[in-house]
């Protein structure tokens, strides 16, 4: 399958910032800032946010306020902080809103499982387990976890869209490319359904699929499920990305 590489941000709000409000700036404020940045498209293919509204369906909630996802043409992240683009332009409006030391970003690289979308996106955070290598993690992921759950008929025939984030080891940063601990997310999924009966639907034949069980169990921690679900906003998209 074909890779996109991405930069994924996780992002906090400014301290004494209230969530609706750094919601509505990251919306109406940020995102066109963003996208209507000249030679924008140099570096970035799509711009999209995703806004935190609830919960997701599987083990423990998100602890940031959103999730931006960025289609780069490659590993380009240290050269676009450089930038005027960057340093002019977005770093003092991302000072505005969001905790410059709490919003930590990753590179990763997109593997479209199911292409399609629908009204209703949930992001899940998963982490390998324990003795399980990254290379192995993922050969095992792509085969053995996507083979055994788009062959659930009751998961399969909900599900409109799927795809997932490998996250590059060593990549975390800090806005402006700063370097900073990791963070134990290996895997970033995305799913789409169709309506929220879909989703919650599909997760709980997932949850319950014996045959899925034993190969989630040996390659995922299990201690690091993480769920939102998503109100999904695309600023930017100049075509180039993966469809």
């Amino acid at each position: 399958m074909s890779m996109q590489y991405k930069k994924i941000a996780f992002l906090a709000p400014r301290p004494g910032l209230r969530d609706d409000a750094f919601r509505q700036y990251w919306r109406e404020i940020h995102g066109p800032l963003v996208a209507g940045s000249p030679g924008y498209s140099a570096y970035r293919h799509r711009y999209v946010q995703n806004h935190v509204l609830m919960p997701g369906p599987i083990g423990e909630g998100f602890a940031f306020a959103g999730m931006a996802e960025f289609w780069l043409p490659g590993d380009n992240e240290d050269e676009f902080s450089s930038t005027s683009i960057y340093r002019d332009r977005i770093r003092p409006d991302e000072m505005k809103f969001i905790d410059m030391e709490g919003t930590i970003s990753m590179s990763a690289q997109e593997q479209l499982l199911k292409l399609g979308c629908g009204s209703v996106k949930v992001v899940v955070f998963s982490a390998r387990a324990v003795g399980v290598s990254a290379e192995n993690f993922r050969a095992r992921f792509a085969s053995d976890f996507v083979e055994a759950a788009l062959g659930q008929a009751e998961f399969a025939d909900r599900l409109a869209g799927w795809r997932v984030d490998h996250v590059v080891e060593g990549s975390f940063r800090l806005p402006g490319a700063r370097p900073v601990a990791a963070l134990p997310i290996d895997s970033i999924q995305s799913y789409w359904f169709n309506s929220d009966e879909d989703m919650h639907a599909a997760f709980a034949h997932l949850k319950s699929a014996e045959r899925l069980k034993p190969v989630s169990n040996s390659i995922f921690s299990a201690a690091s499920w993480r769920s939102f679900k998503a109100d999904e906003r695309v600023f930017f998209d100049d075509g180039r990305a993966l469809a």
